[in-house]
């Protein structure tokens, strides 16, 4: 993402931050960009209260409630999301997976799969480092839902060129073993073990929950 680009998101959150202030006549706390879908794009801002103020892209208050809802649970999916994406740990894939090379040679299926799921990972780190975070956009979380099952289904392949040497541990070169272990940790570290789909579908029921706390904190009144 370019600098004047974040420089613009910058920009949008202070002015949406600013007018809510001004509306609410209280502080703000964050502010947040939110496109439920194609078709718009709202701001939701956190005040002290706690309270909420949900403004249209012109800043003037929503006044729907299901829309302010709509845009609540948006808001809180994405968080979600990015509270179970680790970028460290997706990263850290590449140097458990790197350890695999001095044994190429006899595993290359296996090598070539935990290679294929770091490289994924990174995918997925860049996503959640990139500014345009600042959007809480379910596009954006379709997107990374894909590069996650892809990382996944690179790790299951790594899984399953492995599983054989399972019961020949005690034959195993001990370094060997040591650096498998070391991968599936990382992996598990990563995220990689449950589908993040999964993960934020068991937890819909929270996030309607939270959502209708927000919108019964709005500080404009919703019909």
């Amino acid at each position: 993402m370019s600098s004047e680009a974040v420089d613009r998101l910058v920009r949008e959150l202070s002015a949406a931050a600013e007018a809510a202030a001004g509306i609410a006549g209280t502080a703000p706390g964050g502010a947040r960009i939110v496109e439920p879908g194609p078709d718009g794009r709202w701001y939701l801002v956190a005040l002290e209260g706690p309270a909420f103020l949900c403004l249209r892209n012109d800043l003037e208050p929503e006044q729907s409630l299901a829309r302010v809802d709509e845009v609540a649970r948006a808001c809180l999916l994405l968080e979600s999301a990015e509270a179970l994406i680790d970028p460290v740990a997706l990263r850290a894939m590449a140097p458990a997976a790197a350890a695999l090379d001095p044994w190429r040679a006899e595993m290359q299926v296996a090598c070539d799969a935990i290679t294929r799921a770091a490289e994924r990972a990174a995918l997925l780190a860049d996503w959640a480092e990139d500014p345009q975070r600042a959007v809480a956009s379910l596009v954006a979380l379709d997107d990374a839902i894909g590069r996650q099952d892809r990382a996944r289904a690179a790790y299951a392949s790594f899984v399953g060129a492995t599983d054989p040497l399972v019961g020949q541990q005690s034959s195993l070169d001990a370094e060997l073993v040591r650096v498998l272990g070391a991968a599936e940790n990382a992996a598990a570290a990563a995220g990689l073990a449950d589908a993040l789909s999964g993960v934020l579908a068991a937890g819909i029921e929270a996030i309607g929950e939270g959502a209708a706390e927000m919108t019964a904190l709005h500080v404009t009144p919703l019909q």
